[in-house]
């Protein structure tokens, strides 16, 4: 067993456990992670085994243990583990299963056949980078940015590690052990590291990084991803992830639905749960897509049923309509409060529920019509209607409130100062937000870096649109112990021939919060009506000059100090050998040790000049060996027979050295090296570049 390539294998295994870590953290799935994180160190095992064992036994346990996890890969792959874990997640991770797998897929092929088909573990790094790349938009928190940073050094730390092996099995290097393999490769690794971070963060800042691409900061464009975004061939869409830069929302007045046997206003799309700073994403967890629990064929068409009309007559009250894509299409399916029913005119149509009780589809319709029947969540508190509790996870993910927001919870805690009902702390937030900001389709820029946009709306721009108003309201909730969500879909009043209309400029973003012992409420801060303040413009001149607070997701000054440690890290054994030289050389001496120093000084120098001197030879020697060098100055020749002379007086004669015979040294020294600068400087300068940097780097 060579224990310089175990090395190389146990930090491949490190690097996969990081990144797959991460993953599960992303995908909401701690199990898929896992899967994939023993599968890939089952193969490492395997390879390792079969490549960097002598025993003939332990090669074939690698064979076998190598054949058994591609097995069970495979087996994995064609069941029904993979297919649940891809319907399950949204599209924007989609990718992130994919790579995945393929990383599983490139640990059974990677580290096998050193020395006869070279098939490195570095090439582990490449899907790992992949994954990185592909989490960072979606899941933005300091774990992530720890994780990076890890998997990076780890990465090239193979890299390195790799390309001194392979060396050293070629022959081009003495016996590796693993004490030089990781002195040399992880000073590497942690240098390189810090170099390109430092260089990263120069270019694109960390709050910046994970919610714009860098030409598009490079040129000061801002990006305007907004909760809902119209297409004039496709009608809407809402994404699983959106953000709140601020900027003019432009929506067309162009209807897109007719709804058919009910007027109410209020149309559910889409719920998030996860706050990143900058905007929400859906949670894979909670909104994991749920089948009916029976369908029926009705004539032609096909009703798909979750759950059963309720039975007591204090429930909120039953919606049944048929809803009419104007656009020839259905690009969304919008339900008035939580699905029950819905009924397509064509068997070859199907669609989920979340657990929200919101609609989805796993492929496009090709219907323009369906009927729904959905139980509303009211506006006022229900008292004999109860919701299925919340467990314990999902109450921390409702209830989850980032730290830094603390000017925030702040004013929730003010605002709500006094009442206990949770009920009436959600309708105080409500209603300050109500009462003291305006409503504006046309909000302030967040143009300025690390800058939380509800922060930036409660206390700088105190205008924005319907999406600030819900983030800002949900987050309150949150920082007084209320589990809430924010809500985006339609909001329509307007009724023709008995029918409400749905146009692309009534989206709207609102919250649903959760009272224990009752169930879930609708909460809508957003104001209507003209701004009943509007600042003046001295007022808006200070406000822009106040904007003091900066906070964001990852706290750039933190991420500055992880490269600051791992300069340090880098630079510390290079510092140490400095200092020691340093000291060494400039630390008080006896008179005698600084004698022969100046004669060593002067050997030094003859040597790097091609003189013929031996270091081994006495300083008599040499004198003599200088003295019989052409060309070279009496000047010097004298002073470095001066020098000899001392150097022997003081090592042999027992004597000690007087501050006279200390200045003569040094004289003579002086005098040495200006006769050997005029010997280079006409006889040897074409050879003097070349000796003294090899030289140089020899002795570092």
């Amino acid at each position: 067993m060579r224990l310089p390539f175990l090395w190389v294998y146990l930090t491949a295994a490190l690097l996969l456990l990081i990144v797959f870590w991460l993953i599960g953290l992303t995908t909401e799935s701690v199990a898929f992670g896992t899967v994939c994180w023993a599968l890939s160190v089952t193969a490492l095992t395997a390879n390792f085994l079969q490549t960097h064992t002598h025993q003939s036994w332990l090669q074939g346990l690698g064979v076998l243990i190598w054949l058994g996890g591609l097995l069970i890969t495979v087996f994995i792959l064609a069941g029904d583990f993979s297919l649940n874990v891809l319907s399950m997640g949204a599209p924007d991770l989609s990718w992130v299963f994919l790579i995945s797998i393929v990383a599983v897929l490139v640990s059974f092929l990677v580290g096998r056949w050193w020395g006869q088909f070279y098939a490195a573990v570095s090439f582990l790094v490449v899907p790992v980078l992949s994954l990185f790349g592909l989490i960072v938009p979606l899941l933005a928190n300091m774990e992530i940015v720890l994780g990076f940073i890890a998997a990076l050094v780890l990465g090239l730390f193979l890299v390195s590690a790799e390309s001194l092996l392979v060396r050293w099995q070629k022959g081009q290097l003495m016996q590796i052990t693993p004490h030089l393999l990781l002195q040399y490769c992880w000073r590497l690794a942690v240098f390189t590291s810090a170099l390109v971070l430092t260089v990263g963060l120069l270019l694109v800042p960390p709050a910046t990084l994970l919610r714009t691409p860098l030409s598009q900061r490079l040129l000061h464009l801002s990006v305007l991803q907004p909760f809902v975004q119209y297409w004039n061939d496709r009608g809407t869409s809402f994404p699983d992830l959106f953000t709140m830069p601020g900027g003019p929302i432009h929506l067309p007045d162009i209807i897109l639905y007719r709804v058919q046997g009910t007027t109410y206003p209020r149309w559910r799309v889409r719920t998030y749960v996860h706050y990143i700073g900058s905007g929400w994403r859906v949670s894979n967890f909670l909104e994991s897509p749920q089948p009916p629990k029976t369908y029926r064929v009705i004539g032609s068409g096909l009703e798909l049923v979750w759950a059963s009309p309720p039975k007591h007559p204090a429930s909120p009250p039953l919606i049944t309509a048929t809803v009419t894509s104007l656009s020839g299409r259905l690009t969304e399916l919008p339900v008035p409060g939580v699905a029950m029913e819905v009924q397509f005119p064509s068997v070859n149509q199907f669609a989920f529920r979340t657990a929200s009780g919101c609609l989805t589809f796993a492929s496009p319709l090709a219907t323009d019509r369906y009927t729904v029947t959905a139980q509303i969540i009211p506006d006022l508190l229900p008292h004999l209607y109860h919701d299925p509790p919340l467990s314990q996870q999902d109450r921390q993910l409702l209830t989850a409130f980032p730290p830094y927001l603390w000017r925030i919870r702040q004013l929730a805690e003010q605002i709500t100062q006094g009442l206990t009902a949770p009920y009436s702390k959600a309708k105080a937030l409500e209603g300050f937000l109500r009462d003291h900001y305006d409503y504006s389709d046309n909000p302030p820029m967040v143009t300025e870096r690390n800058t939380d946009v509800v922060s930036f709306f409660l206390f700088e721009a105190r205008e924005g649109a319907c999406d600030w108003f819900a983030s800002a309201l949900a987050l309150m909730c949150r920082a007084v112990g209320i589990p809430a969500r924010v809500v985006t879909g339609f909001y329509s009043d307007e009724v023709s021939d008995g029918d409400l209309i749905i146009r692309a400029n009534g989206a709207h973003a609102w919250v649903e919060a959760y009272m224990d012992g009752h169930g879930w409420v609708t909460l809508d801060a957003t104001p209507g009506g003209p701004p009943r303040n509007r600042p003046t413009l001295l007022a808006r001149i200070q406000r822009w000059f106040n904007r003091h607070y900066r906070a964001s997701l990852i706290n750039p000054y933190l991420v500055w100090w992880l490269v600051a440690i791992l300069w340090g890290a880098s630079l510390l054994p290079l510092v140490t050998q400095g200092t020691y030289r340093l000291w060494h050389h400039y630390r008080p001496k006896p008179h005698w040790q600084t004698v022969v120093g100046y004669y060593l000084t002067a050997v030094n120098l003859a040597l790097r000049l091609g003189l013929p001197l031996d270091r081994n030879a006495t300083p008599w020697e040499n004198a003599h060996r200088c003295a019989g060098v052409p060309r070279f100055p009496v000047t010097g020749k004298q002073a470095f027979q001066s020098l000899a002379d001392l150097t022997v007086f003081v090592l042999y004669a027992q004597k000690e050295v007087t501050d006279a015979m200390l200045h003569q040294a040094k004289a003579a020294l002086t005098a040495f090296r200006r006769q050997a600068r005029l010997y280079a400087r006409w006889f040897v300068k074409s050879r003097l570049s070349s000796q003294t940097l090899q030289q140089w780097w020899e002795q570092w």
